[in-house]
């Protein structure tokens, strides 16, 4: 990317940026990330759930690594009090433990059980003050009826949100928000369908400047972008 590309894009925004990408499970089972690698970009890997580590995060995450695709990762949440959160975080520092991502960390929350508490806010925010603590650039997962509904604007603006809406030119939400979950896909190397992901951020630079996920401050160089 060119001196003059890049500092239109941030000039811009992030806006300028569709980066393709994915997010998967264990669901998917073995997955062929060098096929992968030829039309995504990024991944966000389920990383585990609730106390336990996903059986292929491991795999995944060399996989992902060793065909150049770039990596986030999110934990799913069964969490019922704050008490919960902070084990589930625990756990995926565990997980993350020797790692090195470039694109955020989230907090998946989707149960009913979770919202019928009203406990989604506290939750989030203990997890992913926790995450932050640890030097991890961390965010949390929603579609947008529960962002409208369900999240306070002090959790909205304090975190990167990775914002779920199918179907849609762009997601009903006027807030800001890095990664929008279009639906579900084909990918040539995934078993079935996979989740599809567009990022809107430079999230590789924004993470290795400031020092998170496991780099030193200040390591980034201008990405070379692909956008869609």
């Amino acid at each position: 990317m060119s001196v003059i590309l890049l500092l239109y894009f941030l000039i811009l925004g992030a806006s300028c940026l569709r980066i393709n990408g994915i997010d998967v499970s264990s669901r998917q089972n073995t997955i062929n990330w060098n096929a992968v690698a030829k039309t995504k970009k990024f991944a966000i890997i389920r990383a585990g759930y609730g106390k336990v580590i996903d059986t292929y995060w491991e795999e995944n995450y060399k996989g992902a690594k060793a065909a150049g695709i770039k990596v986030g990762a999110y934990w799913y949440s069964y969490a019922k009090s704050v008490y919960d959160a902070q084990i589930e975080a625990k756990s995926f520092l565990k997980a993350l433990k020797g790692k090195q991502l470039e694109w955020p960390v989230y907090y998946d929350i989707e149960e009913r059980s979770i919202f019928s508490l009203n406990k989604q806010n506290d939750i989030a925010k203990r997890f992913c003050d926790i995450m932050q603590i640890n030097k991890y650039f961390c965010g949390f997962y929603s579609g947008v009826a529960h962002l409208a509904s369900n999240y306070n604007s002090g959790v909205k603006s304090k975190y990167t949100i990775w914002v779920a809406h199918y179907g849609v030119s762009k997601p009903a939400y006027s807030g800001d928000y890095g990664v929008w979950q279009t639906g579900y896909g084909k990918v040539t190397g995934v078993n079935g369908d996979c989740k599809l992901d567009i990022g809107l951020k430079d999230f590789e630079a924004i993470i290795k400047n400031g020092g998170y996920n496991g780099f030193s401050k200040g390591t980034s160089t201008p990405s070379n972008i692909s956008l869609i």
